[in-house]
């Protein structure tokens, strides 16, 4: 399950960018009586009085009244989500991961018209490309172990990106689930020297565009067939 998280030192527009790439739906965020500035941060926009402020995440299974009534209690923020073409606003009891079934079937899975190739296979799903980027350099490495990877290959939203089953397992979805943000089924595994390591699976754009730094400093070579979007 996808985390989304929200800091106050966070600009507008990463705020919008982000939402859009988790959740696959437009993300209206308000100041006083006006759209608020795409260069403004959290903190700078916040509602005057009782506010907390601070860092919250969520993820897919929460509702749409929950995250809108939590930026406005957090950081005394209007906000409201809105269809993927920004038509129509969603109900307060849909569920994040039920957003992008909001927009006309005829627009639908337009992510998904792009393909990385690399290495001889073919990943129309991005973290299933980092999940095999990280399976090649441990097989290019196989004298590295799980801790080597770690360093290699850093954090995704404050969590290592590559974690043993039993790390994994430590840390929980939204909704409770133990390992639910790694991959962990059958033939997930990657082998390292002294165990397994598997790979972490969401990645908004926030965490997907080092990663693909990474991948170029690496000197690994990848075809993107299809037109990336703009979100």
């Amino acid at each position: 399950m996808a985390q989304f998280k929200v800091s106050g030192s966070m600009k507008v527009k990463t705020l919008k960018e982000n939402f859009f790439d988790s959740f696959g739906a437009v993300l209206r965020v308000y100041y006083k009586n006006h759209f608020a500035d795409d260069d403004a941060t959290l903190a700078s926009i916040r509602g005057e009085g009782d506010v907390k402020g601070g860092e919250f995440e969520c993820g897919e299974q929460d509702l749409v009244g929950v995250f809108e009534n939590f930026m406005e209690e957090l950081y005394g923020i209007k906000v409201q989500i809105a269809s993927p073409d920004n038509k129509k606003l969603a109900k307060n009891d849909m569920k994040l991961c039920d957003l992008v079934n909001m927009a006309p079937v005829k627009e639908r899975g337009k992510r998904a018209k792009v393909t990385y190739r690399f290495n001889g296979g073919e990943y129309t799903q991005k973290n299933r490309f980092c999940q095999a980027v990280v399976r090649y350099y441990a097989d290019q490495h196989p004298e590295a172990r799980l801790e080597d990877l770690q360093k290699v290959f850093g954090e995704v939203q404050k969590y290592p990106m590559v974690a043993s089953r039993e790390q994994a397992l430590t840390i929980f979805t939204s909704d409770g689930t133990a390992g639910g943000d790694y991959f962990l089924g059958e033939g997930d595994e990657i082998d390292v020297r002294g165990g397994k390591a598997f790979a972490w699976k969401y990645f908004s754009k926030t965490f997907f565009d080092p990663f693909m730094a990474k991948v170029k400093e690496l000197g690994y070579e990848f075809e993107v067939v299809g037109e990336v979007e703009e979100n």
